[in-house]
């Protein structure tokens, strides 16, 4: 006879996912007291837990070319908080405009005032999309959920974060060539 798994209902999900967001919530605000990396680390670790709570896979697609070492980011496509996190497991930590990023995604609020722009600074583009898993389309906005509770409601959900080929600054941003 072989033992059944208990079919995991709707009331448990979101039950496992209320527990997660205030276990991350604390988490965020003690970790702040640490070192920056730790800050960060921990920040990281949040959003993916938080994620897999509420049922999120995210599908990372690296440029053609290495990203530089530091850069501004730059997400297009961001509806809401939940690909706010999935743009933090993704995206190095070292780009200009991550820690508000993860203040505003975490907390529900930025922090830290932004950085100055630095012109000379490359540009880190990132889209984002959804789709649901073994389904080749892509959702449109009005089907996107906006957080974590909607995302329950939408089983095999996938963000897609595609890192796009950095632009250097100038007049004309043009794609930025590979370190050699």
């Amino acid at each position: 006879m072989t033992a059944t798994r208990a079919r995991i209902t709707e009331p448990h999900r979101r039950l496992r996912l209320a527990g997660t967001v205030a276990g991350v919530g604390l988490k965020s605000v003690l970790a702040g007291h640490g070192t920056d990396a730790r800050r960060r680390r921990a920040q990281v670790c949040g959003a993916a837990r938080l994620l897999t709570a509420a049922g999120v896979r995210v599908r990372v697609v690296a440029p053609p070319t290495a990203w530089p070492r530091s850069g501004r980011l730059v997400v297009s496509g961001s509806l809401g908080r939940l690909d706010e996190l999935a743009v933090l497991t993704a995206v190095p930590r070292s780009a200009t405009g991550w820690t508000q990023l993860a203040e505003r995604a975490l907390l529900g609020r930025a922090v830290t005032p932004p950085p100055p722009d630095r012109p000379e600074e490359a540009l880190l583009p990132v889209a984002v999309r959804y789709r649901r898993e073994g389904d080749p389309g892509w959702l449109s906005g009005a089907f996107v959920p906006r957080d974590l509770a909607h995302a329950l409601a939408v089983p095999g959900l996938v963000v897609e974060v595609r890192l796009l080929p950095a632009l250097r600054p100038g007049r004309e941003a043009r794609p930025e060539a590979a370190a050699g």
